[in-house]
């Protein structure tokens, strides 16, 4: 079995690592008693579309600890790459979806500093994930290509 310090810093898990802990962070902080959702403007955009804080918290907070798992079983048994490209490409998309959130109402009502500097880290983290699945798909062809030559 692999150590954290081989899984997480030697074979290049560490940003999926940080993006699963930063959605499960995320997920906990909504699911934490009181509406995280209603009592802060950058939240707006949720609330808009009918999400509260359990419709945010359960799906983001699943999408982490699967994601988790999957990088745990990675590092530890066997290769997993496309379970983690799934994972990443998720990940980018709740990111994705979080800065867009926050920088649609200051593109509507005008561009406030503070939403788009939210929504730029989220996209920020988007854009990491969107590396990771890139790594990941990197991954599979070289997991292709070792298989093709044992054969």
């Amino acid at each position: 079995m692999l150590t954290f310090k081989a899984n997480v810093l030697e074979e290049g898990r560490a940003a999926e690592w940080q993006s699963a802990a930063l959605l499960l962070t995320f997920a906990l902080i909504l699911a934490v008693p009181g509406e995280t959702t209603t009592s802060t403007a950058g939240f707006r955009t949720f609330v808009r579309l009918g999400l509260d804080d359990a419709a945010l918290s359960a799906p983001i907070a699943l999408v982490a600890l699967s994601r988790m798992t999957a990088l745990y079983v990675n590092g530890s048994w066997r290769r997993s790459p496309i379970v983690r490209m799934v994972g990443s490409i998720a990940g980018a998309s709740i990111f994705a979806m979080i800065g867009m959130a926050f920088v649609w109402p200051a593109i509507e009502n005008g561009l406030s500093v503070s939403a788009l500097s939210t929504g730029g880290i989220y996209f920020t983290l988007a854009f990491f994930d969107a590396l990771s699945a890139y790594r990941s798909g990197a991954d599979v062809r070289m997991v292709q290509q070792l298989s093709c030559r044992t054969r």
